[in-house]
């Protein structure tokens, strides 16, 4: 793996990302379109290439390293909270936005940010784990997340479980059934839904540099509690994590899919909870940017210390 090339990958996305930025501001894109092509982005492109990450790739890891990945990914939603309170009262974040603050510390960009840059960094096979990283996150955030986020507001916990069947985790089902099964996909069809799938990375950056467009630039670089909490997100969980994920994680690709997903900026999930629940959208809004700027260094940087 060569951390140039990597680089190089993480440069073209922001660069994508500015481009968004750029067409919000001369408002080819509005927040209306966005909106429209966030909804397309969730249940339409990124659904075809989570399955078609089993269709144009040969994945070679069997039933017990993804049943494995299952029992990781539940491990770093669990330990994530912990991590994350530990992290608020260090920061002594005021008491209401302690939630807003963990559930960013346990929620990363897998969504929007994650397929695009796994895929760069490790190729179509890690889309797929990728996919079952997402399957819970999903589970995660529609239950403890909404517990997460309310925490110290005071507010009053409301679940809907039909928020777990999102079109990404039917995708993902559907990936993991014709894994197992073998089903043959002809060609016309398979290779329409690569097709389709394949916008997801531009649509996805461009999206997120017309989301960071709404937010005055003044705003975000006055909110100072915001850096120390990035470099400690982004590189000081990192590097903790890494031996400790090494005593557990043999296989090279699952070690670094689960490494990377640590290292990812906040999920744009923080700023619609935060609406949802009442907490602080501009906080989140901030954080978000910031993240997802300094991502452009901050995973290179990871990639060369642990897995070049």
């Amino acid at each position: 793996m060569d951390i140039r090339v990597i680089l190089m990958q993480m440069i073209q996305l922001f660069l994508v990302i500015a481009l968004g930025y750029f067409l919000f501001k001369i408002k080819l894109l509005d927040v209306d379109l966005n909106k429209k092509l966030t909804t397309l982005l969730l249940s339409v492109t990124t659904p075809a290439m989570i399955v078609s990450s089993v269709l144009s790739t040969t994945v070679t890891q069997g039933l017990n390293d993804i049943l494995f990945v299952f029992l990781v990914g539940f491990a770093v939603y669990l330990i994530m909270p912990i991590l994350g309170y530990i992290i608020v009262k260090i920061m002594r974040v005021p008491l209401p936005q302690q939630g807003l603050y963990i559930f960013m510390t346990v929620f990363s960009n897998i969504g929007f940010m994650g397929f695009p840059v796994m895929k760069a960094i490790f190729g179509n096979e890690a889309v797929f784990f990728t996919a079952i990283f997402n399957m819970i996150f999903n589970l995660f955030v529609f239950t403890g997340g909404v517990m997460i986020m309310n925490y110290g507001t005071g507010q009053k916990v409301k679940l809907d479980p039909k928020n777990l069947l999102s079109p990404g985790v039917v995708a993902s089902l559907v990936a993991l059934l014709i894994y197992f099964t073998g089903i043959h996909v002809p060609h016309v069809l398979a290779s329409t839904i690569t097709m389709v799938g394949d916008i997801t990375t531009p649509m996805a950056m461009l999206l997120i540099g017309s989301t960071l467009a709404n937010i005055p630039l003044k705003e975000v670089f006055s909110e100072l509690r915001i850096y120390p909490y990035t470099i400690i997100k982004q590189v000081i969980v990192p590097i903790i994590a890494y031996p400790i994920l090494n005593m557990f994680i043999s296989d090279p690709l699952i070690l670094g899919i689960t490494l990377i997903m640590i290292s990812m900026p906040v999920a744009n999930s923080a700023v619609l909870f935060a609406t949802e629940y009442d907490g602080d959208i501009s906080l989140a809004a901030k954080t978000v940017f910031m993240t997802t700027l300094l991502s452009v260094v901050t995973i290179p940087l990871i990639v060369a210390l642990f897995l070049v």
